[in-house]
C-alpha cells in the first residue's frame, strides 16, 4: 500500500504535526534523511542506465520519463483507487509550480551538458546546498546552521576534486543554464519545505509529462531495441517512480539546505556504481573526492544526530 505522504490530496497530504517533542523530531528527521538518502542512490544508477543503454540522448529522455510518469500513475490509482482522475485534476497552483520548477531544473541540466563540461556542471550544483540555504532564509526564515554549511563548503572542494581535471573548459552560457538548474532545484526543495502537506504524487506526474513532452519532438522512438525499451522503464522506475518521489518526501520533513547538500551525494556514489558495473575507472581524484563528500554528508547527519541527543 502506498504510503499517505507519497498519496494525493485527501491521503496525500497527510498533514505533518504541528508540534513534537524532541524524540518525535529525531525520528523525522531520521526518516527525512533516509528518503533523500534513498533517492540520491536511485539519482546514482543514472550513471549505469546511460551506459548500458545505446538509444541518443532525446530518445533516453523522452521514454525515461513516460515510463515513469506510467509508474507515478500506478501508484496514485493504488493510493487512490476510484479517486485518482480526481485526484490527478485536483493539482493546484502551488502544485503545478513545483511541477513546473522541477520540470526546469531537468530541462537546464541537459541544456547546460550540451553547452559545457561535465564538470562545470556538477561543481554547479555542488552548490545547492548555498543557493538552498539562502532561500529557506529569505522565505522561511528558516536560519542554517553553522555545521550544515561547514559541511556544505567541504563537500564543495571534494566535488572539486572529482571534476578538477576539466574544470573550466565550458562556456559561459552552457555555466548560465547550469545555474538556472541549481536555483530551481532549490526552489522546488524549499516549495516542499513552505507547504509539506501539498500531495506528492500530482505534481511528480506533471513533471514526468512535461519532460516527455519537451524530449519528445527529438526522440528517435523507432530505433529502440527491445533491451533499450526494458532498461529505459527501469531507468524510468528509479528516476521518477523512486527518486523523485522520496525526494520530495524527504525533503519536507529536513530542513532544506540538508536535503540539498545530502543530494550531492550524488557526484559521489554514481561514479563507484559506473566503475563497479562498467569497469570506468573514477582515478585517484575520483576516490579521494567521492571520499571527502561522503565524510561531510555522513558527519554532517551523525553531528546533528549528536547533537539532538543531548538537547
Amino acid at each position: 500500500m502506498t504510503p499517505p505522504e507519497l498519496a494525493a490530496p485527501g491521503a496525500a497530504g497527510a498533514a505533518l504535526p504541528i508540534a513534537a517533542g524532541p524524540r518525535e523530531l529525531r525520528t523525522r528527521e531520521l526518516k527525512g534523511v533516509a528518503l533523500v538518502f534513498g533517492a540520491v542512490i536511485a539519482w546514482a544508477l543514472t550513471g549505469f542506465f546511460t551506459r548500458a543503454i545505446t538509444t541518443d540522448l532525446w530518445t533516453t529522455m523522452a521514454i525515461r520519463s513516460f515510463a515513469g510518469m506510467i509508474v507515478l500513475i500506478v501508484m496514485l490509482v493504488a493510493a487512490e483507487r476510484g479517486r485518482a482522475v480526481t485526484a490527478l485534476l485536483s493539482i493546484d497552483r502551488f502544485g503545478v509550480g513545483l511541477a513546473v520548477a522541477q520540470f526546469i531544473c531537468a530541462a537546464a541540466t541537459i541544456a547546460s551538458l550540451y553547452y559545457t563540461t561535465v564538470a562545470d556542471n556538477a561543481v554547479l550544483y555542488a552548490t545547492a546546498p548555498f543557493w538552498t540555504a539562502a532561500l529557506a532564509l529569505v522565505v522561511l526564515g528558516e536560519r542554517v546552521k553553522v555545521r550544515t554549511m561547514v559541511a556544505g563548503v567541504v563537500s564543495l572542494v571534494g566535488i572539486t576534486i572529482i571534476v578538477n581535471a576539466s574544470l573550466g573548459q565550458g562556456r559561459l552560457f552552457g555555466d548560465l543554464l547550469g545555474v538556472v538548474m541549481v536555483v530551481a532545484f532549490a526552489v522546488s526543495i524549499v516549495m516542499m519545505r513552505m507547504r509539506p502537506t501539498v500531495a506528492i504524487l500530482p505534481p511528480s506526474i506533471l513533471n514526468a509529462g512535461l519532460n516527455c513532452l519537451f524530449a519528445l519532438p527529438f526522440a528517435s522512438l523507432g530505433s529502440v531495441s527491445g533491451r533499450d525499451l526494458a532498461l529505459l522503464a527501469c531507468f524510468g522506475f528509479t528516476n521518477y517512480g523512486l527518486a523523485f518521489v522520496m525526494f520530495m518526501a524527504g525533503s519536507r520533513l529536513i530542513p532544506a539546505a540538508q536535503a540539498a547538500l545530502i543530494a550531492t551525494l550524488d557526484l559521489a556514489i554514481a561514479p563507484l556504481i559506473v566503475w563497479a558495473t562498467h569497469g570506468e575507472d573514477p582515478g585517484l581524484s575520483g576516490i579521494v573526492g567521492g571520499s571527502i563528500v561522503f565524510v561531510a554528508v555522513v558527519g554532517h547527519i551523525v553531528a546533528g544526530q549528536v547533537a539532538a541527543r543531548r538537547g
